[in-house]
């Protein structure tokens, strides 16, 4: 099944992301999901027998958790999680890197040093 990414969100707390995801027939879905690669908006993403592929390559990915989408959820994931690249607040600096899991930002925001 084909899925096209709307939205996505770092969990830097967790080392954990959410993609919002629509498939061809309008179905929306919030996936939670952790691996090496990061789903951003406008990637297709495709699921199967053989897996999971994004953008016509495979890659390592877990979904934790696949939520029916509702607005509702999607704000109490976004306002939970604090990151400054979920906000599009792309600086050249992050002042959260303290508390961040991940070794590399998904953003490609530098710790404030």
């Amino acid at each position: 099944m084909e899925w096209v990414v709307e939205k996505q969100l770092v969990c830097p707390s967790t080392g954990t992301f959410f993609a919002l995801v629509t498939s061809a027939k309008n179905l929306k879905l919030i996936l939670w999901y952790k691996g090496s690669y990061f789903i951003r908006a406008g990637n297709i993403l495709n699921t199967g027998y053989f897996g999971i592929s994004i953008n016509g390559r495979a890659r390592n990915i877990e979904i934790i958790h696949a939520f029916p989408f509702n607005p509702g959820l999607w704000n109490t994931f976004k306002s939970a999680v604090c990151c400054p690249g979920n906000d599009a607040l792309l600086s050249c600096e992050c002042t959260r890197a303290e508390s961040c899991l991940f070794k590399i930002c998904p953003y490609g925001i530098r710790p404030l040093e």
